[in-house]
């Protein structure tokens, strides 16, 4: 059922054995797999079915630079940001689990690691095939990315990322919620306060405001399934009215983490080529190969955990000579503003006289390519069910930017707060302090130089860079801007995290986070197959804790 904060009875509303603060991924998720099971819930969303300009206006607040705006990647909508979402489905590894000693503020809590139990299922969720995310997954005979590859292992090894329809999850369970007679969708109603007894122990309503009037509504359990900032933001702001929170300030709102994404060098193969392109698996999944360094290596040379992939060359440099290439860049005015940067590799650059002409010659004399691509643009993309994710093209002299994305150190410099301006519904609005450390920045360069070393010992490989250029381009590698992590985090105690092994706010009886926030440590992967997990996972708990009301 859907429903407005102005046309519903408040009796309806407490009626609700479980309410879940936001939907998207992890709020959506959760609320399936719980009514499912017979569960009632009351899923509210600040957002309606499209944003509109007054909602966007919500998440307005300060960044330092060069992390994105807060209004960038990120949605307020029935979905949320999986409407934006690429779709890749990244598991976290096993050791990003574990306690690392050359990793600070690492080691999720104990039992954390059946999170993993539940990729299965997420997997389902998100329309992303099956839980294998090595080459067999494309068949029994599968060549390596290149011939050699296998010489490297095991301290460099290949694995795959699966991609999604993209799913977004507001189409693909909009009509089994609004039927659910288990489930009330309450739009256009942001949570703006958690209200507790006086011990605190105990979340007693929630405040509601749809832009027009406040509503007290009495609760028996909350889940706070929002983005990592506007979780955070929430929870920050109901600290400020309930002084008995003060246990969890060491951890609250601080230890925020973005992965950081740098796209350098060149790999230069001799003779063969690699495997470059998205291919699909057994069960027709769209999937791209990567290579890592094993957890042993990791440890062996105090790296953070990371990834590489094959790269296309820079949108905005003419010389690539492709005609496709020239022709997305040409149309960067229709991209989102989030989508825009990939075009100079996430580096800002000043239009340089003549490049749209050196564009256009390029379309000009590549103009078969660029038929092909719109075919397939149309036929691949534009109507297919399963999108190819993005647009590959290799460049024409034979070599491969790589791509490097990488967990941070978990900082508690890098936080989020609150200012004193309040938006139209009475929430303070957010300051998000980021940067990259001394720690994250050696262990990038480490990386680079490390993989380097990995392909001298091949015949057909080798990359190549500039280390001085390697320590200035490590120094302004960008965050990952959608990825917003680690600011109600997990773990055993109070004194260094907010909440438990189960998602429970450590003191709180009745109080749940489910969002990437509670990520102790981030790894390499985008977040949204692990909060999908997590709510699953959750979803589980709260099925033994709460009995089923027909």
């Amino acid at each position: 059922m859907i429903g407005y904060l102005h046309q519903t009875k408040l009796s309806e509303l407490e009626s609700f054995p479980i309410c879940v603060i936001g939907a998207g991924a992890a709020g959506i998720s959760l609320a399936v797999k719980l009514s499912r099971s017979g569960h009632r819930i009351l899923l509210i969303e600040g957002g309606d079915w499209q944003e509109t300009p007054e909602v966007v206006d919500a998440y307005v607040g300060e960044a330092t630079a060069p992390h994105p705006k807060t209004t960038e990647f990120r949605y307020q909508r029935f979905g949320g940001t999986t409407h934006l979402w690429g779709g890749r489905c990244v598991p976290l590894d096993r050791h990003d689990f574990e306690k690392r000693p050359h990793v600070p503020e690492s080691g999720w809590p104990e039992g954390a690691n059946t999170i993993a139990n539940y990729y299965s299922q997420a997997l389902d969720y998100c329309d992303a095939g099956e839980n294998d995310f090595t080459i067999s997954s494309f068949g029994p005979n599968t060549k390596p990315i290149f011939s050699e590859a296998p010489l490297l292992a095991p301290d460099l090894n290949e694995y795959i990322e699966r991609y999604s329809l993209p799913t977004d999850f507001g189409q693909k369970f909009r009509r089994e919620l609004t039927d659910s007679s288990n489930v009330y969708v309450l739009l256009r109603t942001r949570c703006i306060g958690l209200s507790t007894n006086t011990e605190g122990d105990t979340v007693t309503s929630v405040t509601l405001h749809d832009g027009n009037q406040a509503q007290q509504v009495k609760v028996q359990k909350v889940v706070l399934a929002g983005g990592g900032i506007e979780t955070t933001r929430l929870m920050l702001a109901s600290r400020e009215i309930t002084p008995a929170w003060s246990y969890l300030d060491n951890s609250l709102g601080k230890y925020y983490a973005c992965h950081y994404d740098l796209i350098f060098g060149a790999l230069r193969f001799s003779g063969e080529l690699p495997v470059f392109d998205f291919q699909k698996t057994v069960e027709g999944i769209y999937a791209r190969r990567k290579l890592q360094f094993s957890a042993a290596f990791q440890a062996q040379h105090g790296l953070l955990n990371s990834a590489f992939r094959l790269h296309f060359p820079a949108y905005a440099d003419p010389s690539h000579g492709s005609g496709v290439m020239s022709t997305i860049y040409l149309a960067k005015s229709i991209l989102k503003p989030e989508y825009q940067a990939i075009l100079n590799h996430g580096v800002n650059q000043t239009p340089v006289r003549g490049q749209s002409f050196k564009h256009l010659l390029n379309v000009v004399l590549d103009v078969g390519s660029v038929i092909g691509f719109a075919f397939n643009w149309l036929f691949k993309i534009k109507l297919a069910k399963r999108r190819i994710p993005y647009t590959l093209v290799a460049n024409r002299n034979g070599t491969y930017p790589i791509e490097f994305n990488s967990e941070q150190i978990s900082d508690v410099n890098n936080r989020i707060e609150l200012l004193k301006e309040c938006d139209r519904f009475g929430m303070p609005r957010v300051s998000v302090h980021w940067r990259m450390t001394a720690q994250d920045i050696a262990s990038g360069i480490k990386s680079f130089n490390l993989l380097k070393k990995q392909f001298e010992k091949t015949k057909a490989c080798r990359l190549e860079f500039e280390p001085k250029e390697l320590e200035k381009a490590m120094e302004n590698a960008l965050p990952v801007g959608g990825h917003h992590m680690g600011t109600t985090r997990m773990g055993a105690a109070p004194n260094d995290s907010v909440v438990d092994v189960n998602c429970k706010v450590h003191g709180v009886k009745n109080l749940y986070i489910a969002s990437a926030s509670v990520f102790t440590t981030n790894s390499h992967a985008n977040p949204t197959l692990t909060i999908v997990a997590l709510a699953l996972r959750l979803a589980d708990h709260l099925n033994q804790s709460v009995s089923t009301k027909e």
